[in-house]
């Protein structure tokens, strides 16, 4: 058995100099959260904002496209989500936690996918809380409703949460559980998931070199089943792709800042399917979008110690841009829910720009992300 364990990375904001913690939470596949208070919402995300001469050269331009006539539904698979955020009210679908009882403080899998309380702790171990929002915050990037400037890239989504991380971490096999489930297929002892998932986003990454035979089985059985898998590419500055993202079939997304370059922090490897907006430190320029983080639903601490549900500008990550990714796809299936994940590679021509290369990967050819294909393909 892999054990998880926790590290901690500290990255410096070059603008304002504030010390942005990642932690990342491994087992051989491993999550990366960010935590740094920015700005808080007042425009529409500068990643989806339409084509103009003030435009990030990132976005990919989706705000002006009206979502189709199919409702798609998304897993995100993640730590949770609070059900509660005003940004997500009435895109949330019945989840479930699929960490196992060994992992798990509640003592064994449910319907209730809440991440753990604040104040968790494994044993006599007090785990950093910073996880707790990480999927409420990917899940808004998918599906925000608009509260508070908060869009996501399709605000029809719907969202069905699956956890399989807590405050004792994660075992390998509840990923290999949750794509299962999250596809409709079955899973031993837990019921049948009733709203199978379009599209699967995964803002996980960190595992093993080659992925693992039995974890590339069950994205065999989901792509068979109809649904499209997104991993994050990963925080592993520039080092080639790990599990979940190297494994066959799966569209693996890297990170780009505000001027449509690769993040330092990003993952890089010849086999990214697709780079787009991940967020990073603040850019020296003067546009709005200088600040360059992704605007996520996600909670604070209040002065008195109560935790408040708000909106910010402060997401970065590889985990971030993944969501951007799976909330095109939902949206491009609005139109056309018959596509296969199969037929990506026939239709991803249509909605990319160039990114500028990197010295550093000679073989790679960084696309990045554009919606706006949509329109000329499928919207009246």
């Amino acid at each position: 058995m892999v054990q998880t364990h926790l590290s901690f990375i500290a990255h410096l904001n070059l603008r304002q100099s504030i010390a942005h913690v990642l932690l990342s939470l491994l087992w051989g596949l491993g999550i990366t959260l960010t935590l740094c208070p920015e700005v808080h919402a007042s425009t529409t995300p500068w990643y989806i904002e339409p084509s103009g001469p003030d435009t990030s050269p990132a976005s990919i331009q989706s705000a002006p496209i009206k979502p189709g006539a199919n409702t798609i539904v998304v897993a995100v698979i993640d730590s949770g989500v609070i059900a509660e955020h005003p940004a997500l009210e009435g895109v949330l679908l019945p989840g479930f936690d699929m960490v196992a009882a060994q992992r798990n403080i509640r003592g064994t899998r449910s319907s209730n996918f809440a991440p753990d309380p604040r104040d968790a702790t494994c044993g006599q171990r007090l785990v950093s809380s910073s996880f707790r929002t990480h999927g409420t915050e990917v899940a808004s990037l998918i599906a925000g409703n608009g509260y508070e400037n908060m869009w996501g890239v399709n605000p029809r989504a719907r969202i069905v949460p699956i956890r399989i991380f807590s405050t004792c971490g994660m075992l390998p096999e509840d990923l290999i559980d949750a794509i299962r489930w999250a596809a409709g297929l079955k899973v031993e002892g837990t019921p049948n998931n009733q709203h199978p998932a379009h599209v699967i986003n995964i803002s996980i990454a960190g595992g093993v070199a080659q992925c693992r035979p039995e974890l590339q089985r069950a994205i065999n059985a989901a792509r068979k089943n109809g649904t499209f898998v997104v991993a994050a590419a990963g925080n592993n500055f520039q080092k080639p792709l790990a599990e979940p993202a190297n494994c066959e079939g799966v569209i693996s997304v890297g990170a780009l800042s505000a001027e449509n370059k690769i993040e330092n922090y990003s993952a890089l490897d010849s086999r990214t399917t697709i780079y787009t907006a991940g967020g990073g430190p603040a850019l020296r320029m003067s546009q709005a979008w200088a600040h360059n983080k992704l605007r996520v639903a996600t909670a604070e601490l209040s002065a008195s110690g109560n935790e408040r549900l708000i909106v910010m500008d402060k997401g970065i990550g590889t985990s971030f841009a993944a969501p951007v990714v799976s909330g095109f796809l939902s949206l491009l299936l609005s139109f056309n829910p018959n596509l296969k994940p199969q037929d990506w590679d026939a239709y991803v021509d249509s909605f990319v720009r160039q990114v500028p290369r990197l010295e550093k990967c000679v073989d790679c050819n960084p696309r990045g992300l554009v919606a706006s294909g949509i329109l000329t393909k499928f919207s009246k």
